[in-house]
């Protein structure tokens, strides 16, 4: 029974084995890919790091190209549509880049800014840039009606006068309506010109009286036919600054009163203002002064009496003297006693006694002692005065940071000494002075200026804000994409490792199991044969530990399978 079972085992082995053989290969080469494709997927995890590196570093270039890039800055503000069209028209023309802001601002690159002003400058398109004489050299003049010409005319000539006036530094811009009438051959129907100008002021200057006249004067002499009381002229705010026909004598009376108050307050501003000028330095000082003055022509007259001195009004001496004798004739009768000698003496008589008589009289009038004052009081006199001195301060640099540093008390004290010198100031006249040392900002900047600034700030806080969006981004994506990954990553190869390792050790362990199940086997299938061959027990035995070496998990099943066959 024992012979007959071992070459039908000896078969089994044998087919067992070849079989056990393409198995296990099988097995092997799927092992194989399995363990490639973990690999790849390891490999491939690096290589998305990398990637995702490289995209961060790429994004984060771009985003400093794009952070570095010039900013934009206005190339004119506060402009109307029809220059602004214009000037759009020379940057498509160059291809400069440019942006279009709110108020009429056209924005360009920061560092073509300048160069563009120069270039719209030689071509004549600067904003605001008024057309003159030069009208007729830009046009062909062949085939122009009379009306056209005259028209043109009318423009060259407001242009021009346009220009003198905005030589004034107290103006910023100017703009000047002609009206000038056709000429006729009929006297009654001949009509006066008029001019209209409308001013724009530099900041806070004002114009004076002498200033205005200046101007009337001078378009009514560039404008034939123009009187200087038929030109008006108004600031951008609407203050009419010239009226005509004022016969009133109040009207008069007040306007001059108020000229002259003005202009009283304006040169002692800027004596004032020059003498601390040379001072402190040039746009360092502010001074404002406010003058009351008299506006009527005063005349009192005062009597004052002392009745403790008695005073002698008159004296009159009256002092009488007479004398008196008889006078009448005595003598012979006749006319030889009573004609004169020889000598022309009158022939004496019988001398009678004379008579005398006199009288004095001394009158004498007093009078309680008085003062009779008359004071005229003319018109424009100073009566109370109130000046206002605002002093700049030095500016001190450290880290590219100013700061304001102000004038000390010392400084204050001989500079208000110094004004109270120059203004004639009077306590008893109520004057008053007051000096104070504040930062000074520019204020002879217009409208356009302003508008400028603010566009200009308006740029520098997106620039801000573009940095500000930059860092955040960098940050969002280190936290929210890289952080993530790299967990992701560490967590998957600590997993993978572990799983490895637990492969490791089942395999490890079923192959001790397998091997010790094949050895047990073997064992019994020896105590079975004993009387078998001894080649044939060794061949089995050789073929057995083979298999068992090649693939323990196919010898544990086919010796399982024995077990339960016998």
């Amino acid at each position: 029974m024992a012979n007959e079972i071992a070459p039908s085992q000896t078969q089994a082995v044998a087919a067992n084995s070849s079989a056990t053989g393409s198995f296990s290969q099988n097995e092997q080469s799927l092992q194989a890919g399995v363990s490639n494709i973990q690999g790849l997927l390891l490999k491939n995890r690096r290589l998305l790091l990398v990637i995702a590196s490289v995209l961060m570093l790429a994004g984060f270039i771009s985003l400093l190209f794009w952070s570095a890039d010039a900013p934009y800055r206005p190339l004119f503000a506060n402009i109307d549509e029809k220059e602004a069209a214009s000037i759009i028209e020379l940057l498509q023309k160059e291809k400069v880049p440019y942006r279009l802001e709110g108020r009429g601002t056209v924005m360009v690159p920061s560092d073509q800014v300048y160069a563009l002003r120069l270039k719209l400058a030689g071509q004549d398109m600067l904003p605001g840039n008024k057309t003159g004489y030069e009208l007729f050299d830009s046009e062909n003049q062949l085939g122009i009606s009379d009306f056209v010409q005259n028209i043109n005319l009318q423009r060259a000539l407001q242009g021009e006068l346009a220009r003198t006036i905005e030589i004034l530094p107290q103006v910023s811009s100017a703009r000047v309506h002609l009206v000038l009438p056709k000429e006729s051959a009929f006297i009654n129907r001949k009509r006066d010109a008029s001019a209209s100008v409308m001013l724009q002021l530099a900041g806070s200057s004002r114009l004076s009286k002498q200033s205005i006249l200046a101007i009337q004067n001078l378009i009514a002499a560039g404008v034939p036919e123009l009187d200087r009381e038929d030109v008006t002229v108004v600031d951008s705010a609407g203050n009419l600054l010239t009226s005509k026909g004022e016969s009133s004598s109040t009207t008069s009376a007040v306007q001059t009163h108020q000229e002259y108050q003005v202009n009283f307050e304006r040169r002692l501003e800027e004596r004032l203002t020059m003498m601390l000028e040379q001072i402190v330095g040039a746009g360092q000082a502010v001074v404002r002064v406010t003058a009351q003055i008299n506006r009527e022509h005063v005349e009192q007259n005062n009597q004052r009496f002392n009745p403790d001195e008695a005073v002698l009004r008159s004296e009159r001496v009256i002092e009488e003297n007479r004398k008196a004798s008889d006078s009448r004739a005595m003598g012979v009768p006749g006319v030889s006693s009573n004609s004169p000698d020889k000598s022309g003496n009158m022939q004496a008589g019988s001398a009678q006694p004379r008579e005398e008589a006199g009288r004095k009289e001394h009158i004498s009038s007093f009078e309680i002692s008085s003062t009779n004052e008359k004071r005229i009081i003319p018109f424009g006199e100073l009566e109370k005065l109130s000046v206002a001195v605002l002093i700049g301060g030095s500016v001190s640099k450290e880290n590219d940071i100013s700061t304001f540093v102000p004038r000390t008390a010392e400084e204050l004290k001989s500079i208000r000494g110094l004004v109270e010198r120059a203004m004639g100031f009077n306590e008893d006249r109520g004057d008053s002075l007051e000096v104070q040392s504040m930062p000074l900002l520019d204020i002879s900047s217009t409208e356009d200026a302003a508008a400028m600034q603010e566009v200009e700030a308006k740029a520098y806080y997106l620039e801000l804000a573009r940095y500000g969006v930059a860092g955040l981004a960098l940050i969002l994506l280190a936290w929210f994409v890289l952080r993530p990954l790299g967990k992701r990553f560490v967590s998957q190869e600590s997993e993978a490792t572990g799983k490895e390792s637990a492969g490791k050790k089942d395999l490890a362990i079923q192959d001790s199991s397998a091997t010790g199940a094949v050895e047990a086997a073997l064992e019994s299938m020896n105590l079975q044969s004993i009387g078998a061959d001894n080649l044939e027990q060794q061949a089995l035995q050789g073929a057995a530990k083979d298999m068992i070496s090649k693939d323990a998990k196919m010898a544990a099943r086919i010796i399982q399978q024995w077990t339960q066959q016998s």
